[in-house]
Parts: C-alpha cells; sequence; structure tokens
C-alpha cells in the first residue's frame, strides 16, 4: 500500500476522549504524539499525523502503520502490550510502557527511569492510602483534631484511630472493617496519579500540570517574540494548554473534594466503583499526551532547537473533545482547531520514518518520563 492510498481524515474533532485516544510514547519518528482507540471493527487502531507536514491525520490499523513506515522494536513490542490489555485508557497505557521500557527496548536510562516511577508510584499509593484514612479519622472523631507531624511521620497513635475510625463507618455501609480497609486501598489505586491535598511529594498529574504552565508561559513568550508561521504554532499551543489547565484544575479540584465525605463516597464506591472511578480519573485524560510534550521543549536550549520543537509539538497539543463540557459546572470552548501546518525537518525519509537522531532523542523521552 503506498502512502498515497492510504485514506486520510481532513478534519479530526472528537466527541469524547476515548475516541481522541490515549497516547502512546512510540520512539518511531513517525509515530511521535500517536493516539490509540479501540476500533468498531475490533482490536486497536492508531491516529498518526499528515507525515507529509500537511494537514488531516490517519486512522490505521498496526498493519497499516507498517505499511507507512518502519517501527522500532520498542514501538511493536509496545503495541502488542497494549493490545492484551483490556482496556485503553492512560493508566493502562501508562503501565504498559513502563513494562516494555524494563525490557530494555529503548536503552539503559528507560530501564532505570521505569524502575524509579514503579517505585514512586508505590509511595505515592501507600500516602494516598494514609491520607485517605485521615480524612476517615477527621469525618467521625468528635474532636476531629489531628497533630500534623503525626501526618508527616505516619504515627503508630495516628494508624490506629485510623482502625477505631473504619470500625465506626463499617456498619454504617453494611460491611466488615476488613473490607472498608479494602475499599479504601481500591480507591486510593484510583486515587494515586492526582493525590489528596497537602500531599508531599507532589503526585503525578499534579507535577505533570505545573509543567503544562511552565510550557504555556515559555510559548506565549515564544509568540510574542517570533511572528510568522512559528508563533501561530505558539500560541495554537499555549491556547489549548491554557484550556487544559484551567479544566485540569477543576477536576483534581472535584475529585479531591469527593473525599471530604469519605462516607458518601464508599457507599458510590460499593454501588458501582466504575463510575466513580472513571470520574476520579478524568484529570488523566485531560493531561494525557502532555509529559511529551513538556519533554521536548523542556530539552531544548538554543532558539534553533526551539523552532524545531515547536514545530514538531504543534500537532502534538491534544484538542479537547466535546465531552469536556459536561464534565465541568461551565461552558468549555472546544473549538480549536490547527490552522498551521508542519514543516518536514531535513534528513527524513518521511515515507519510512527513518530519522536516527530522532529515534535516539525519543528514547531519550523515555527515560525522562515520570
Amino acid at each position: 500500500m503506498s502512502q498515497t492510498n492510504i485514506p486520510m481524515v481532513s478534519s479530526h474533532h472528537p466527541t469524547t476522549f476515548l475516541e481522541r485516544g490515549v497516547s502512546v510514547p512510540f520512539t518511531t519518528p513517525m509515530l511521535l504524539g500517536a493516539r490509540a482507540r479501540p476500533s468498531d471493527r475490533g482490536g486497536l487502531e492508531l491516529i498518526v499525523a499528515n507525515p507529509s507536514g500537511g494537514r488531516g491525520i490517519y486512522i490505521l490499523p498496526w498493519s497499516g502503520i507498517c505499511r507507512l513506515c518502519r517501527p522500532t522494536v520498542h514501538d511493536t513490542r509496545l503495541y502488542d502490550r497494549i493490545g492484551s490489555s483490556q482496556a485503553i485508557t492512560p493508566a493502562a497505557i501508562r503501565a504498559a510502557a513502563q513494562d516494555v521500557a524494563t525490557q530494555g527496548l529503548a536503552g539503559r536510562e528507560a530501564v532505570e527511569a521505569a524502575a524509579a516511577a514503579q517505585a514512586e508510584e508505590i509511595r505515592d499509593r501507600l500516602s494516598t492510602n494514609f491520607l485517605l484514612m485521615v480524612a476517615a479519622i477527621r469525618q467521625t472523631d468528635p474532636s476531629g483534631i489531628i497533630d500534623q507531624m503525626e501526618v508527616v511521620t505516619r504515627h503508630p497513635a495516628l494508624q490506629q484511630r485510623a482502625k477505631y475510625s473504619i470500625d465506626i463507618i463499617a456498619p454504617r455501609l453494611g460491611r466488615t472493617s476488613e473490607a472498608v480497609f479494602s475499599d479504601l486501598e481500591q480507591l486510593a489505586g484510583v486515587l494515586t496519579p492526582i493525590g489528596l491535598d497537602q500531599q508531599v511529594p507532589l503526585a503525578r498529574v499534579p507535577r505533570l500540570l505545573a509543567a503544562i504552565t511552565r510550557f504555556r508561559t515559555a510559548t506565549m513568550l515564544w509568540a510574542h517574540d517570533n511572528p510568522g508561521n512559528s508563533g501561530a504554532q505558539a500560541t495554537l499551543a499555549a491556547t489549548i494548554a491554557d484550556v487544559t489547565i484551567t479544566c485540569a484544575e477543576h477536576t483534581l479540584a472535584d475529585a479531591r473534594a469527593s473525599t471530604d465525605g469519605i462516607i458518601d463516597l464508599l457507599k458510590e464506591w460499593n454501588t458501582a466503583p466504575e463510575p466513580v472511578a472513571r470520574r476520579l480519573a478524568r484529570t488523566e485524560w485531560l493531561v494525557d499526551g502532555w509529559e511529551q510534550i513538556c519533554l521536548i521543549w523542556e530539552s531544548t536550549t538554543t532558539t534553533a532547537e526551539r523552532r524545531v520543537a515547536i514545530n514538531e509539538l504543534a500537532w502534538m497539543v491534544p484538542i479537547l473533545p466535546k465531552e469536556v463540557t459536561g464534565w465541568l459546572s461551565r461552558q468549555v470552548d472546544t473549538d480549536v482547531t490547527r490552522s498551521v501546518g508542519r514543516i518536514v525537518p531535513a534528513h527524513i525519509d518521511w515515507r519510512t520514518g527513518a530519522y536516527f537522531n530522532r529515534v535516539a532523542r525519543n528514547e531519550r523521552l523515555r527515560a525522562l518520563a515520570a
């Protein structure tokens, strides 16, 4: 199949986040910024940019991708790993990417980074679980007084108070204390990416939101100092970043506020855990794909590098689906379109994706990813 025979979608403004797909950290240059989503015909399909630099996208199965370019071994293994997953979510893709990275297919540094990220997630999950129990104490203890130093040190006395609070909550839910402890652990797993208020260190999603905020500021300055196509690309990126930050701050606050009524949250979880999990994961969907964007930008140091980077990132910035309006108590302008094209870099065979400097760069991104 030649590239010219592959059907192209001229415009793509998804209605839902699942239709937009989940960002996949491929290392093949042509697949940078690609997104995976379930196909109506079963299996997966990938959404990739027009490799010639023009407008439009391609929506292809993996067999079509292999005819469009030559994926790296890492990317082939990653696609296989994603295909075996039961769900296509940011959390599932992240777990698959970490699993493949530990196999050494993106270099030794990526192996070490994946191990470190997995250790951080275990730490964050334990911290989130502990803070959920602290919330239970505050909502069941008549005094409600908690020494902050006890929280920081996870003092055994505080853990004993948490057990007492769970013993109070359990009969109200018609469950055993052991079952409530298990429910809290499961909720902690869902909340781990965003963490809770006063959690130290910050969880992964709040750290990423800070990076997106830095990116928005930098691209606004770039647009001011660089008129023309590069400035237009930067303006587009900054505009989408700004809307994303606003929406993510709202969903993050809503998710954390749900722990203010821990008994009601546990009742919801017992009745229908999947809708609760989807609601609490909204911020993850909003920031999906931004980690690569921020890392690419932050890895540049010269004006020339940033000009190339903004050209590359203009395609990657994820437009918000219309679904986000239903998530918030306010209208959100999602009608942002990519009205500027990309320039295909020199020394790249865009029909095969053979651009080895970019492959090495993308492998370094895998090592920098959280």
